[in-house]
């Protein structure tokens, strides 16, 4: 990850000014799915990630230089992602499922290579939380912690069409926790969720 950093720092500090440039919009929609640790909660509650997919959307601006065969592509974008979590009552029995949802601004950028109208590359993607909410405390009192900002990658292929249409496919992994802790009575239980999203996405330049 440090070398893709230091590609995107280099293609920065040297693409010249008669590099072609295009900005535009873009939406689409993703398929997130959250792994999180399973967690008993001073044998009151088991708490755990249930694994489905769930639908996820987002949108926003992009902006590509290309020089050469090589491409930068920064984005801006507003996405949301929802999961769901499985609360086993162990002192009265019964099993609750409760819905999360977030709301977050995303920072991807992308460098890599073109081939014709193809795009294959990579970036990091940073991500700061803009809203959320759980029923996880609603019904067990008990508040999950999330972290405000997380730091993840992407990957994957692209095709311009005609220099008006874009159209994207990338996978999306975590290098930082989503949430953190669980905190019970003000003390911190520690709780590592983590989101991994297929995403796709149509774009146009302006």
């Amino acid at each position: 990850m440090r070398r893709v950093i230091l590609l995107i720092l280099l293609l920065v500090a040297f693409i010249p000014v008669h590099s072609q440039i295009n900005y535009g919009i873009k939406a689409g929609v993703s398929s997130v799915t959250f792994r999180a640790d399973n967690i008993n909660i001073l044998n009151e509650y088991e708490i755990t990630s249930i694994k489905d997919s769930k639908m996820g959307f987002h949108g926003g601006a992009m902006l590509q230089v290309n020089f050469f065969s090589l491409f930068l592509q920064p984005e801006l974008l507003i996405s949301t992602s929802s999961n769901e979590l499985s609360i086993n009552d162990l002192t009265e029995g019964g099993t609750e499922i409760v819905k999360q949802e977030f709301t977050k601004l995303d920072f991807p950028v992308i460098v890599g290579r073109r081939f014709g109208p193809l795009r294959v590359g990579l970036g990091p993607v940073g991500t700061i939380m803009l809203g959320k909410s759980s029923g996880l405390e609603e019904e067990t009192g008990y508040r999950e912690k999330f972290n405000s900002a997380t730091f993840g990658y992407q990957v994957g292929a692209g095709l311009d069409i005609l220099q008006f249409l874009a159209l994207d496919v990338r996978y999306e992994g975590n290098l930082s926790k989503l949430g953190s802790g669980i905190v019970v009575g003000g003390e911190e239980r520690k709780f590592d969720s983590r989101g991994r999203q297929f995403i796709f996405s149509v774009g146009i330049y302006f």
